[in-house]
């Protein structure tokens, strides 16, 4: 059953605890309304997904393994990988944020608020619980998103009482964002590094891995061609002697396997300061009689490896996943591939638009169902008329009459 979504907008913006507490009467918590048979339909993978399981199972077959590396990179392993570059990159990062926990009290007004009005017939020690637990929350002791569970627990209050309680200090509606010295991953390669430290003493070589998650870009623009996150699939090989070339027949067999039999590299002229220079290389496929890129690759700098103790040569790729989809699948914006929900333009046939009709009210009588089929008759003689137009379906008795 649907509800007027308009209609409880309106209502929570006037009361939103009680229309919370109203509204949870709309849901049901027993019947059995749908079946979950197995394998009666095949679901829809997403494109994305479909092409990193390729990925994943082409690049277990070369003997690669497979990591997770984390999202979050402290800014400081940025300059160590880059250099004098660090600055032009650091500005294309997202820096994260955290609200402070402030310090709040509870004036005398505010108290004989919550004892009369939120918690009628409360005493004393409802305010000093109180206390105790925003002091604990300042400290670290109550999390965040535990603090109204614990107001309920504590204070042995209803839920919609502790919300209405924290709706009373502006303290918690008012916080600024406090920034850290911490980013959201831009390149796979910020995680290669220290990884790559920790395993050189640990594995034999040559030590072959491989991730495949997102990184984010403040870009500055989003359109069909730039989001702000979007998958890479990014592998690296430490050796105790590989070449460039050995690094461009691996990535050649990939995109082969892929299904893309002809590659084309190119040096690139400014190199990352991660890269040694000479050494980073952008790979193109042809598609659609041009050239695109789809892939960066090189071996690290010794520089930039040093400054993590490696002893060894590194081979790096990173393949844009969005990219290749676009190519393999047949999409001409990002947007559309990567949130079809959200952006990609709805088309129904005329047998899907009349699956979705429902029949209000149906006959009860007999009349009513020659009605209902008269009806039907005349839709389908008359289909082809010019609208708009006028056609007689039935002409007959109805409740006693003509």
């Amino acid at each position: 059953m649907a509800w007027n979504p308009r209609e409880i907008k309106r209502k929570a913006e006037e009361d939103y605890e009680a229309t919370w507490l109203e509204t949870a009467k709309l849901l049901k918590r027993r019947g059995r309304f749908l079946r979950w048979p197995k394998g009666a339909l095949r679901g829809k993978p997403h494109p994305i997904c479909e092409l990193i399981q390729r990925f994943r199972s082409i690049l277990l077959s070369y003997g690669f393994e497979e990591v997770i590396n984390p999202t979050i990179v402290p800014e400081g392993e940025v300059k160590r990988q880059y250099g004098p570059e660090a600055p032009i990159i650091l500005d294309r990062v997202f820096y994260l944020a955290g609200l402070p926990r402030p310090d709040i009290g509870i004036k005398a007004e505010l108290a004989r608020k919550i004892r009369s009005e939120i918690v009628p017939g409360a005493g004393e020690e409802l305010v000093e619980g109180l206390k105790a637990v925003f002091r604990a929350y300042k400290e670290g002791r109550v999390e965040a998103d535990d603090l109204v569970e614990e107001m309920v627990r504590r204070l042995n209050i209803r839920p919609e009482q502790a919300t209405a309680i924290l709706a009373l200090f502006p303290e918690l509606t008012t916080l600024t964002p406090v920034p850290t010295r911490l980013t959201l991953r831009s390149h796979m390669t910020a995680l290669w590094f220290p990884v790559l430290a920790a395993l050189q003493d640990k594995k034999p070589l040559p030590i072959k891995l491989f991730s495949i998650g997102l990184k984010w870009r403040r870009e500055q623009r989003l359109d069909e061609t730039h989001l702000y996150d979007s998958h890479v699939a990014s592998l690296v090989v430490m050796a105790e002697q590989i070449s460039l070339e050995d690094g461009e027949e691996l990535v050649k067999a990939i995109l082969a396997d892929l299904g893309f039999k002809e590659a084309r590299f190119v040096v690139k002229e400014a190199t990352s300061k991660y890269y040694a220079p000479g050494m980073e290389v952008e790979v193109f496929i042809r598609h659609g009689g041009s050239w695109v890129e789809v892939a960066d690759i090189g071996l690290y700098s010794p520089v930039s490896l040093s400054n993590y103790y490696i002893r060894y040569p590194v081979f790096n790729a990173g393949f844009g996943v969005e990219r290749i989809a676009m190519i393999l699948y047949g999409y001409d914006d990002i947007r559309v591939l990567a949130y079809p929900q959200l952006y990609a333009e709805v088309e129904f046939a005329d047998e899907q638009l009349a699956e979705m009709v429902r029949i209000g009210e149906l006959p009860t009588t007999p009349e009513g169902f020659e009605i209902a089929r008269a009806i039907v008759r005349a839709a389908e003689l008359n289909a082809d008329l010019p609208s708009p137009c006028e056609v007689l379906a039935y002409d007959g008795p109805l409740m006693g009459r003509r």
